[in-house]
């Protein structure tokens, strides 16, 4: 029982496939991709669930992108994939920007 977070946005990642295998047995395993790279997710869940998140603008990469594989099996776990993309300015940014507009 337990927790990884595996963050690759800034792995420099070569041409051609990437492989990750994994076990998860009763944890969270957590893997976070740049939105250049291409995702394939092959794994099976049983009583968990192994997916694919796309976060803020993720266009499709270029047909030459790396790519990783990510194989395996989570029982009673849970294992994600995230796609980080182009998350635009916070409510922050967004309110200063109206103050200096309208002052």
């Amino acid at each position: 029982m337990g927790n990884i977070e595996l963050d690759l946005t800034s792995a420099r990642m070569v041409d051609g496939v990437s492989e990750i295998d994994i076990r998860c047995i009763l944890a969270n395993v957590e893997i976070t991709v740049p939105p250049d790279v291409r995702v394939i997710c092959d794994g099976d869940a049983i009583g968990g669930n192994f997916e694919v998140v796309k976060i803020g603008k993720v266009d499709p990469p270029p047909a030459d992108a790396p790519t990783v594989r990510i194989n395996g099996t989570a029982y009673l776990g849970s294992v994600t994939v995230k796609v980080q993309g182009y998350v635009g300015p916070g409510w922050k940014d967004k309110l200063k920007a109206w103050t200096q507009a309208n002052s």
